[in-house]
């Protein structure tokens, strides 16, 4: 049975809750501790240790959580929402049943920005807390499609004033589209970090080289969409064959190239955002064999009029391949190619987030979230790390890892209890029986 409750009617806050005998993960990397108490008052976590570590206080509401394990809520980097806002309680209560508490909006559709972040926040949805950006600001002409959510700008001038026209609107951050040229880049992130705003980038005409020395604070996606050239092992890609292009880029952690973009990461702290599911829908969704994979019957309202692109049951929209011999390249070299470069982006110290791209085709809201933990396993980072990218991580990147993203003492209790345990496999993330969100029980199975 599955209970999503009204905050309203929830657990009284007053009363205090006690988490007893779990195994807990505490989102930091260190190894799992068992056996421990968690007491939980009002929003915050007071206490956690092991029996003779813990008092426990009066009249409080015990749960035996012997066999269970426990691990801070997950952060979602990358959650578009619909213009229409009938849909957007249904995504947030998804979101919320498969462990999401907090999520970024890095781009936000008219209504589905600052406003849905102000009617979480009055209580008038129940969903995670959310984090936003405004419309993404990239060079004219905007791209077919982006039109009606994009600000158009040309010029250093344009690109200031439309990074301090956000900001006046309250965002949390900026997010910068592919077509944006490095001088505009630069001249958006030095406008946005003087009035102290992170920004994101979604890059295309400037390298992530660049931008990572221009001082941006988040890059997102990988492969398609991203500039693939800079790190292609290659002298000159322009000239490769279609062959050749395919294998240098799978080759790309053995070149210089990309350890000169390793460095500037590392050097500037960037959070990297690789949304793998989005990349291997558009890289491998030819047909409708992948869908099952995306539990696509989970979205709420599917054919939602520019959510789910037409004909996304059979074939994903961003799926292009010129030919059969590149079809055949995106399966075994192309998205293995962007599997290997996650890894290696991991094992040299890149920090990543876990971003799903929700709001496009086939990223079924929550569900796809373990989606995208599973792949990272797939690419070989271990499970205790990948915990670690979806709740510290991410709340490092928001700026709110004072008080979220890790279990202690003095933190909100954004909590997930599991069934099985993620150590041994991550997909036993999807074993959630109990979601507490500030301390308030939201989701019980």
């Amino acid at each position: 049975m599955i209970v999503l409750f009204d905050l309203a009617f929830a657990l009284e806050p007053s009363r205090p809750i006690v988490l007893a005998n779990a195994t807990v993960f505490d989102g930091t990397g260190a190894p799992p501790q068992h056996e421990q108490v968690i007491v939980i008052r009002d929003e915050l976590i007071e206490q956690l240790g092991a029996p003779e570590e813990v008092t426990l206080p009066p009249a409080a509401l015990v749960f035996n959580l012997e066999g269970k394990y426990i691990v801070p809520g997950f952060i979602d980097l990358h959650v578009h929402f619909p213009g229409d806002s009938s849909v957007h309680q249904a995504m947030l209560s998804r979101m919320l049943e498969y462990g999401v508490t907090t999520i970024l909006n890095p781009g936000a559709r008219p209504g589905a920005g600052v406003a849905l972040r102000a009617r979480i926040g009055e209580g008038n949805l129940l969903g995670p807390r959310l984090f936003t950006a405004g419309p993404i600001i990239d060079f004219r002409p905007a791209e077919e499609g982006l039109a009606g959510w994009s600000v158009e700008v040309s010029t250093k001038k344009e690109v200031r004033e439309a990074v301090r026209a956000q900001i006046a609107t309250g965002v949390d951050f900026i997010k910068l589209y592919r077509q944006l040229p490095p001088d505009l880049v630069e001249s958006a992130i030095k406008e946005a970090h003087a009035a102290g705003i992170p920004v994101i980038g979604h890059m295309g005409a400037t390298w992530w080289t660049s931008a990572a020395r221009m001082g941006i604070d988040m890059l997102v996606h990988s492969g398609w969409g991203t500039p693939m050239d800079e790190v292609v092992n290659l002298e000159d890609p322009d000239s490769a064959t279609d062959t050749e292009w395919y294998h240098a880029y799978a080759d790309a952690p053995n070149g210089q190239r990309f350890s000169r973009l390793v460095e500037a990461l590392v050097e500037a702290d960037v959070n990297v955002v690789p949304t793998l599911s989005i990349t291997q829908a558009s890289g491998l969704g030819r047909d409708a064999t992948l869908l099952p994979e995306f539990e696509v019957q989970l979205a709420p309202d599917a054919d939602v009029k520019d959510w789910w692109s037409e004909g996304w049951r059979e074939r994903h929209p961003q799926y292009s391949p010129d030919s059969e011999e590149e079809a055949e390249m995106m399966g075994t070299v192309y998205f293995p190619g962007v599997l290997n470069i996650v890894n290696a982006y991991f094992e040299r110290g890149v920090r990543l987030g876990v971003g799903t791209d929700v709001g496009n085709s086939w990223m079924t809201p929550g569900v796809v979230y373990h989606h995208e933990l599973e792949l990272y396993q797939e690419a070989g980072i271990p499970p205790l790390a990948i915990l670690t990218m979806a709740t510290r991580n991410g709340a490092r990147a928001l700026g709110i890892l004072d008080y979220v993203g890790t279990i202690a003492a003095g933190k909100r209790a954004d909590l997930l209890v599991l069934g099985g345990d993620p150590l041994a496999d991550i997909r036993n993330t999807r074993s959630i029986e109990q979601v507490f969100l500030g301390g308030e029980k939201v989701f019980e199975r």
